[in-house]
């Protein structure tokens, strides 16, 4: 059982952080009022610490979810 939440703890660290990478915009567009436009972005190091954070809150979701699953499926056995 160990093993198995440890591969998933793993893969759902690495598949979130990918496709946070691809949804996630780096730079926010804003208009104000007068219409113009203007162009925030974040740095290289937030960005990849942000996507870090998030993928490590879905992996810690996707273990206790995947260790309930799997606790009330060997007790029914």
């Amino acid at each position: 059982m160990e093993k198995f939440l440890l591969k998933t703890g793993i893969y759902s660290f690495t598949i979130s952080f990918l496709l946070l990478f691809v949804v996630i915009p780096r730079e926010k567009y804003t208009t104000d009022l007068n219409g113009m436009s203007s162009i925030e972005g974040t740095s290289y190091p937030d960005f990849f610490f942000n996507l870090a954070r998030y993928s490590i809150i879905i992996s810690i979701i996707a273990v206790v979810v995947m260790y309930f699953v799997k606790f009330k499926k060997e007790k029914k056995d």
